[in-house]
């Protein structure tokens, strides 16, 4: 099924692709790298450049909402009405070494949950969106398609995507391997979730306990759209109103609803 992105869609994803086309301009060339914490938390001038293009233009379409960006120090106050997350260089580690699965991310949230999120790996020509209560879509070409998610529903059946090895250690994820998946699938890219949404996988749960709300909000809506359903580690709503930017008990993103809840229980099992 070809769709033809709303006129609010389609402004999103304009900015989407001018941010994308920044980090190409920037792609395999030898860059300056600043470290925000430590050696796994790297920025470029293509995360900076990103950002401000993002920011720009979103202040310019919706000057009453409020931004929240990975790679900006301008904290909104409240999440409570409408509020832009952007990671405008998702999978800085990888854009550094040269690896193709960096991407760009823009999410919308509104009182607390997400409406919109739309997602670009652009070294791979990967473009995925949604929008609340008209679906999921990848683009194909020049036109979008329809995505749905696998029906699979149990544990031993289903494929896991992970992140690919670095060496930052995990202890989490020793106990992850306890959980008998079918198959588990390495993939660098912020788009794992889109992954599951367009059938190609059937789960993923988040290992970085850093991870902010622009990790997740615009993957959250992509993959619910789809037919998915994301939680927190505990089977959680994730909590977008809080003060605090990181989601702490990280999160889990399941094809459906009966597989999700079979992985809640092994988590808590585990006692991650």
């Amino acid at each position: 099924m070809e769709n033809q992105p709303s006129e609010f869609a389609q402004k999103i994803l304009e900015i989407l692709a001018e941010a994308s086309d920044i980090t190409m301009n920037y792609f395999k060339k030898v860059l300056d790298v600043d470290y925000k914490k430590d050696e796994f938390d790297p920025v470029t001038i293509a995360d900076r450049e990103s950002d401000n293009l993002i920011r720009e233009q979103l202040r310019i379409l919706f000057s009453e909402d409020l931004i929240l960006s990975e790679e900006n120090d301008n904290i909104p106050d409240s999440y409570r009405g409408r509020v832009w997350m952007v990671d405008p260089l998702n999978g800085t580690k990888s854009f550094v070494k040269g690896v193709n699965t960096f991407g760009v991310v823009i999410g919308l949230i509104e009182n607390g949950l997400p409406i919109f999120g739309c997602i670009s790996v652009p070294a791979q020509n990967k473009v995925f969106y949604a929008e609340k209560g008209k679906g999921a879509f990848e683009k194909i070409g020049e036109s979008f398609k329809k995505i749905h998610t696998s029906a699979i529903t149990e544990i031993k059946d289903s494929r896991l995507i992970t992140r690919e090895p670095s060496g930052e250690v995990r202890p989490i994820e020793e106990k992850l391997n306890k959980i008998p998946f079918a198959l588990r699938i390495e993939e660098g890219s912020g788009a794992k979730l889109c992954s599951i949404a367009r059938g190609d996988a059937e789960a993923h749960i988040n290992t970085n306990f850093r991870a902010g709300k622009w990790d997740i909000a615009a993957p959250q809506i992509i993959l619910e759209e789809s037919g998915g359903i994301v939680t927190d580690l505990d089977g959680k709503q994730i909590d977008y109103i809080k003060e605090s930017i990181n989601l702490e008990r990280s999160f889990v993103a399941s094809a459906n609803k009966e597989l999700h809840e079979k992985i809640i229980i092994e988590l808590l099992k585990l006692k991650v």
